[in-house]
């Protein structure tokens, strides 16, 4: 492994995504759940994602946002190359990348730099050393403006405590082999996983272990070397990471994971009588940890929180726009942490399904349907946090023509070196990106031409591109092999997709 790292994975290039949590609009909706009066986005804001990687979810928030001005930073030339030349490619000119150290971003050789109203970075918190969080915090102090907000997202404690072990010992089996980063950790996780066999590992560790071989079922190498191949990696408890970024001025205003704003959500009645009597909002909050056995955060802090009237919030969201994200289930409910199913009141939540399936409506309209009740007091920031925190929802804004144009662009771009992958394409109407796997790229891909989409041909070219991989298609967690068993199943699945997900593309202006 290459020394200029500082105990960094560097051989090896961190996996493409979009993690909707940086999204502007998901940021600003974050803050107005939680009654923090959200960064200005309506006109030209000022956006940094720190260890931005090979730049798929910032190249997608840039094509969105053609009027915003974009910087994305990482250490890796290799990541820095291959974001600039698909950038290039696509003719995206509103966002600037930079091959540095986070210990560069400020001081006499920092770039010049505008102050910024949204700085985001994805896991980078929880894996890299003191020294360089303790620069990220001076690049807070340095470039972010009052008012404006941090994304962060890290692995945490208490739900990493049984994980924390197996890092370090695949780390430590990974120094024995001299192979590239995700080789050496694939077979230090098969050397753990024949060490568990052998009860050399403890039982209470083992629902981990077998979480980190389903990841490497799965082919996800380069994730693995990353995540258990850090030298400096370490999970976080809330509490401490809210204790370092008030450094930097900076408040919890809420998080990502919108089902985690409502309390009954996340803690039993019993829970939440006694973290009444916590008097820190920070513990309070670490406390919710312990009591759901969190693994992993998508935090939101904003340096110099301005609190909202009620009569302010309620006016900000009953003006947003929503869409569907995906078909509402017929049975719409979510589980509570006493195990059991609470299901939203049905006279508003089934008439507002209805209605998305048609359109994008804004909160005022969903909730004054002829359908629903004039008293049914549901409020708006349950329906807007129930809906888009369980991702059958997403808030929309109508794209400007220039946005479609670079979206088109970079989606072609995108598209063209997929080669069988997932493909992180931009999707201006949602304010951000979507990931699309193979199998639904191939009926974009038709439909954006216009061509009318046939179930079977679709199945056809499906399964001879797994076939090319050297794989079967794969239903429900298992691989097809018999061909015309695939074939029916294949079909099916298309049949069900031209149905119920163009339609949705639909409406977000991807088609």
């Amino acid at each position: 492994m290459q020394s200029w790292g500082d105990g960094y994975v560097t051989d090896v290039e961190y996996d493409d995504g979009f993690y909707p949590g940086q999204a502007p609009m998901r940021i600003a909706l974050t803050c107005a759940i939680n009654g923090i009066e959200p960064p200005d986005l309506s006109d030209g804001f000022t956006y940094c994602e720190l260890g931005c990687g090979r730049a798929g979810t910032s190249l997608a928030l840039a094509a969105a946002h053609p009027k915003a001005e974009f910087h994305a930073v990482d250490f890796n030339p290799a990541h820095i190359a291959h974001a600039q030349a698909r950038a290039r490619a696509a003719g995206l000119t509103n966002i600037t990348f930079h091959e540095l150290s986070f210990e560069n971003l400020t001081g006499q050789d920092a770039p010049p730099l505008p102050m910024f109203d949204l700085i985001t970075m994805h896991g980078v918190w929880s894996w890299i050393a003191p020294a360089l969080q303790q620069a990220i915090l001076s690049f807070f102090n340095a470039r972010l403006r009052p008012g404006g907000a941090v994304y962060v997202s890290y692995n945490a404690m208490p739900g990493w405590s049984d994980a924390s072990p197996l890092q370090r010992l695949v780390k430590e089996l990974a120094g024995e082999i001299v192979a590239r980063s995700d080789v050496a950790a694939e077979r230090a996780i098969r050397m753990t996983t024949r060490l568990a066999e052998a009860k050399a590992v403890p039982e209470r560790m083992h629902e981990s272990l077998s979480r980190i071989n389903g990841v490497l079922k799965d082919g996800l190498r380069p994730y693995l070397a990353h995540e258990y191949m850090n030298e400096h990696a370490h999970p976080l408890y809330h509490l401490d990471v809210a204790r370092s970024f008030g450094e930097a001025k900076l408040s919890f205003a809420g998080s990502t994971d919108l089902i985690r704003n409502f309390q009954n959500m996340v803690v039993t009645p019993a829970q939440l009588a006694l973290l009444a009597e916590i008097a820190s909002p920070d513990l309070r909050e670490t406390l919710k940890d312990f009591c759901g056995d969190t693994r992993f955060r998508t935090d939101i802090y904003v340096r110099g929180v301005r609190r909202m009237t009620a009569e302010r919030r309620q006016t900000l969201l009953r003006s947003l726009r929503i869409t569907l994200l995906r078909q509402p289930p017929e049975a719409f409910h979510l589980n509570l942490p006493d195990g059991t199913a609470w299901r939203p009141e049905p006279s508003v939540y089934l008439p507002a399904l209805a209605a998305l399936k048609s359109r994008p409506h804004r909160l005022s309209e969903l909730l004054t349907l002829p359908d629903i009740p004039a008293d049914h007091g549901v409020d708006p920031v349950e329906v807007v946090g129930i809906l888009c925190g369980s991702t059958i929802a997403t808030p929309y804004s109508p794209p400007s023509a220039a946005a479609l144009q670079a979206a088109a662009r970079l989606n072609a771009v995108i598209m063209a070196e997929a080669d069988g992958q997932r493909a992180i394409l931009a999707v201006p109407a949602i304010g951000g990106g979507l990931s699309l796997a193979p199998v639904d790229q191939a009926l974009l891909a038709d439909l954006s031409r216009g061509t009318e989409p046939d179930p079977e041909d679709l199945a056809r070219r499906f399964i001879a591109l797994c076939a090319a991989g050297g794989g079967h298609p794969v239903v429900d967690g298992k691989p097809i092999e018999d061909e015309a068993e695939a074939m029916r199943l294949v079909s099916s699945d298309y049949a069900e997709r031209i149905a119920h997900v163009a339609p949705l593309w639909r409406m977000m202006n991807m088609i």
